[in-house]
Order: structure tokens, then sequence, then C-alpha cells
């Protein structure tokens, strides 16, 4: 079975040199060497900054959102190597949530943390009933209300699948993305976004920068930058 991830920020490009935490941003670097980043291709996403990040001096990151107005961009990159089975296929998703800091030394082989989880999206044409099954059974009692402000659809289903639509590739069969709980009671605008860059001490504007160089776009993203120079 081929499998893919899907990044919507600092999980591309966030390394020990770069990232604030640096052990994380090693723990990332050596993570991105099971995908194939040569074959990532560009997506269309219900995504925007909807997170304060204590992690990044209180600048907003990305979160999966079912009421924005316009989709965003981001990437579908898949793994060097097919999966045999289940067993692997987890595999897949704990390395994934060791790099996203959902599992971790103290909280080890976890698929979902108090803020945020390890999802997947299965290609409706493909039928992985046994992929469907073993996956729901590790999100047994998950809350998912969390995920989502107000009256928006959660980003995240009860049994631990992406809650909107993506248009896989034919030759993917599943797709990993860590959505997580936005914690507010409203979305930032962009300039409440550029607000907190600016209020940051000292400065962190990386996330932002680096999304944006990138290719991980919001609607926007040009007045974002211009806000921030």
């Amino acid at each position: 079975m081929k499998g893919a991830v899907i990044i919507i920020g600092s999980l591309l490009w966030e390394n020990e040199e770069n990232s604030l935490n640096k052990e994380q941003g090693l723990i990332r670097a050596e993570w991105r060497k099971y995908l194939d980043l040569e074959r990532k291709v560009s997506i269309d996403l219900p995504i925007r900054y909807g997170r304060k990040s204590s992690s990044k001096r209180c600048t907003y990151t990305m979160v999966f959102s079912n009421s924005v107005e316009k989709l965003g961009q981001a990437y579908l990159v898949p793994y060097k190597k097919d999966s045999k089975n289940f067993a692997e296929i987890r595999k897949q998703a704990i390395q994934l949530s060791i790099a996203e800091g959902i599992s971790t030394k103290k909280y080890p082989n976890r698929l979902k943390a108090s803020w945020g989880a390890v999802a997947v999206f299965i290609n409706k044409k493909k039928d992985l009933t046994e992929l469907k099954e073993n996956w729901k059974n590790e999100f047994q009692n998950f809350k998912n209300d969390g995920y989502r402000i107000g009256s928006e659809k959660p980003s995240i289903t009860k049994q631990g699948k992406l809650n909107f639509q993506i248009n896989l590739p034919d030759d993917i069969d599943y797709v990993f993305a860590t959505p997580v709980k936005p914690e507010l009671t409203e979305y930032p605008t962009i300039e409440r976004v550029a607000e907190a860059i600016i209020e940051s001490k000292p400065t962190y504007d990386t996330y932002v920068k680096e999304n944006y160089s990138n290719g991980i776009r919001v609607s926007s993203d040009e007045r974002l930058i211009e806000l921030i120079k």
C-alpha cells in the first residue's frame, strides 16, 4: 500500500538550525528521510493560521478549518517505501507523531494528545476495510469536539479520520495529517497574526516566512508578509 503525508507547516522545513527547539528540529529533519520529497505535490486544503503556539513564542500556526472561505495550498508528500500491513502503517503514523511532538519520551507510542492527533484519510476508490477497522480501534473513546471553533465541522472525526475532502492521486492509498485544536474563541485576522509576530520577544517570524517561501499559502499571505517586513 502506498502512503503519504499532508504537510501544512514546519514539518516541511524545520531543522536543528532554524527551530526554537533544537532537539525537535533535528527529529523532524531525520523524519523527512522517510519521505520522497522530490515527488511532493501541491494540494488545495482548508487551512488557515489559527492556533496560538506557546512553543513558537505565542505566534499563530496553521490549522485545518472547515469554515475557510478560500482553500489554501500545502503539500502531499509520498513515503519512499510502501507498507505491507497495518503494523507498518501504524509505525509510519507513530514516526509522524514523534516528529509532531504528540508521541514523546513521557507519552510514547501514541497517536493522540490533549492538543492534537495523527489522522488518516483513505482513498475512497480503494477497498481497505482492514485499515479502516484497525484505525477506528486506535481511536476508541476519542473526543473530537475541540478540533473546531463555533459551529464549523471538526477537522477530525471521532474515528480519527480527516473530516474534509481530499483529492488524492490514484496511486496513493492513504494519507496522514496532524489536526490540532485551535483553542480559541474565534480565528485571528491576518492583522492579528502579524501583531503577534511583531509583539513576540525576540521577534519570531520564521514560521510564516518559511511557510511562504516553501509554497505553503493561505488567503491574504501577501498582506501578512508585507505587515511583518
